[in-house]
C-alpha cells in the first residue's frame, strides 16, 4: 500500500512516519507540508520519493498512485484537506481533533459518508492495549458511582527536544498569520463568542482534552447532559461535571502546566470495586499503560498489569491497514469524533452562559 502523510510536525516525526515506514506491506511514498525545507529533510532521511508544499499539488501529481493518506496539519485545516482527499477516494486517517469548528466537523462528516473510501480518526489510546484491557474490566461491573478523568500536561517541548531530533520548517509570515487567524476566527464561532480569551483557551483545550472525551466515549458511551463546567487558573485548567447514559456521573478535570511530568487516568468506582487507567506520556515511544484493579469490602484483593509495551500509535496505523484491506471495522470514526467537537464546544458554551448569567 502507498501512503502519503500530509503535514510533517512533531507527532509526524515522532510517530507516524517512522511507524509508517516500517511496518510491512506499506511504502510511504510521499510528503507534504508547506515548509518545504522540512519536506526536503524528512524526505532524504527517510528515502521517500515524492515531496509537495501542498494536498493540491500532492493530488495532482501522485493522487492516482495512492492508498491512503494521514492528515497530520493542524486541526483548523482538516476539513478542506479531507475534503480532497476522500472527494478523490483515497482512504484517510486524521489526527485528533476532528476540527476546531463544529460546523467542519459535520463537513467531514458528510465528506465521509459521501465516499467509499475509510475514514478513520486518529485518537490511539483507543488503541491501547490496556484501554482494551479496561473495557473488558469494566463490562464486568453492574453499577458504577464515579467516574474520574484528569488529564494535566507538562511543558512537551522541553521533554521532546531532550528526547527526539525535530526538524524544524521554514515558513512565510503571512502564511502563520493567516493562518492563526483562520483558526482563532473558527475558536470564536465555535462556542458563539466575541471573547478573544475564552475562545483561545477553548481552542488549547479542545486539542488537549479531545482525547479524554474520546476515550470516556469509549467507556460509558455518550454525555446526556452537562451540569457544570469551570474554566480557571487563567485558563489553564477547566473542570466539567458530566452525567453519561444510564445517570453514570463523571467529572473531568483538564489543565496545563509547567512541570516536568505528564499526568492522565481515567478512574471508575464501583461498590466493591476501583478500576484505574493511568496513561503514560504519548510522546514517549513503548512506555506503558498501567491498569490497576482494587476489589473487595471485607477482603481486598489488588491486580496490576501492564498489558504490553506495544505503541498505541503503531496499533492504531496496523488497525487503519485493517480497515483499508476490509479486515476490521473502523472504531473511531469520524461521526463520533465530529460528537467530541461539539460537545467540547458545548462546555465552554456552558461556562460562557454561566458568565453571562452571573453578570446581571
Amino acid at each position: 500500500m502507498r501512503f502519503a502523510i500530509v503535514g510533517c510536525g512533531t507527532i509526524a516525526q515522532v510517530m507516524h512516519i517512522p511507524y509508517v515506514t516500517e511496518l510491512p506491506g506499506i511504502e510511504l511514498y510521499a510528503l507534504s507540508d508547506p515548509a518545504e525545507d522540512r519536506v526536503e529533510i524528512l524526505a532524504d532521511r527517510y528515502n521517500v520519493e515524492h515531496g509537495f508544499a501542498s494536498v493540491e499539488e500532492l493530488l495532482d501529481s501522485v493522487g492516482a498512485e495512492l492508498d491512503a493518506i494521514i492528515v497530520l496539519t493542524p486541526p483548523h485545516t482538516h476539513a478542506d484537506i479531507v475534503e480532497l482527499t476522500l472527494g478523490a477516494e483515497i482512504h484517510t486517517l486524521v489526527e485528533k481533533p476532528l476540527a476546531v469548528s463544529p460546523t467542519d466537523a459535520d463537513r467531514m462528516v458528510e465528506a465521509a459518508e459521501a465516499s467509499d473510501a475509510t475514514s478513520m480518526v486518529a485518537y490511539m489510546k483507543r488503541y491501547d492495549p490496556s484501554y482494551e484491557r479496561a473495557q473488558e474490566e469494566l463490562a464486568e461491573i453492574e453499577a458504577i458511582d464515579l467516574v474520574t478523568a484528569y488529564d494535566v500536561d507538562p511543558d512537551h517541548v522541553r521533554i521532546l527536544d531532550e528526547v527526539y531530533d525535530i526538524v524544524g520548517g521554514t515558513l512565510p509570515e503571512e502564511f502563520i498569520e493567516e493562518s492563526a487567524a483562520k483558526r482563532h476566527a473558527d475558536a470564536l464561532t465555535a462556542i458563539a463568542t466575541d471573547d478573544d480569551v475564552l475562545a483561545d483557551d477553548f481552542d488549547w483545550h479542545l486539542e488537549h482534552v479531545c482525547h479524554d472525551v474520546n476515550a470516556l466515549r469509549g467507556l460509558l458511551g455518550d454525555v446526556e447532559r452537562i451540569e457544570h463546567v469551570d474554566v480557571f487558573a487563567d485558563g489553564r485548567y477547566a473542570t466539567a461535571h458530566l452525567v453519561y447514559e444510564g445517570g453514570v456521573r463523571c467529572v473531568l478535570d483538564s489543565g496545563l502546566s509547567e512541570r516536568k511530568w505528564f499526568e492522565q487516568f481515567i478512574r471508575v468506582d464501583a461498590p466493591d470495586r476501583m478500576v484505574n487507567l493511568e496513561f503514560s506520556n504519548p510522546f514517549i515511544k513503548n512506555t506503558p499503560t498501567e491498569l490497576t484493579v482494587k476489589q473487595g469490602i471485607e477482603e481486598l484483593k489488588e491486580r496490576k498489569h501492564v498489558t504490553s509495551y506495544d505503541e498505541a500509535f503503531k496499533r492504531e496505523v496496523k488497525h487503519f491497514v485493517r480497515c483499508v484491506r476490509g479486515e476490521a471495522e473502523v472504531r473511531t470514526p469520524f461521526a463520533e469524533a465530529r460528537d467530541d467537537v461539539h460537545l467540547i464546544a458545548d462546555l465552554f458554551r456552558t461556562y460562557e452562559d454561566a458568565l453571562t448569567l452571573g453578570s446581571y
